[in-house]
């Protein structure tokens, strides 16, 4: 079984940036929008006009793929950046998209 997923950095205009591992691959901001350390980037970045993600993806095992859920991905935090070059991490790309103010203001209920 190889469980994949990501680090996203965010970086908004105003120079604020914040990193964070989630499952799967992200391609826009709903594919982050129920992680806190995205909705907090984003309430405390509220007023910026655009946030950029940079996303790198990984596998971590090898078999059959599946999107590493919220336990997992909590696991893997709790090792640290070092988890990244672990023999059984294996990179599988990089990607990035932008999210614009009217998304985000239309998204964030909690701020």
């Amino acid at each position: 079984m190889a469980l994949l997923f990501s680090k996203v950095t965010l970086s908004a205009d105003n120079g604020n940036t914040a990193q964070l591992l989630c499952g799967g691959i992200p391609a826009s901001n709903y594919d982050l929008e129920d992680w806190l350390i995205y909705q907090k980037f984003i309430c405390d970045n509220i007023d910026c006009r655009e946030i950029k993600a940079q996303v790198e993806s990984f596998l971590y095992g090898e078999g059959e793929v599946f999107t590493a859920n919220e336990y997992e991905i909590a696991a893997y935090t709790g090792r640290g950046e070092g988890f990244l070059t672990h023999p059984d991490v294996h990179p599988q790309g990089n990607s990035e998209f932008t999210i614009y103010t009217p998304i985000i203001r239309n998204e964030v209920k909690l701020c």
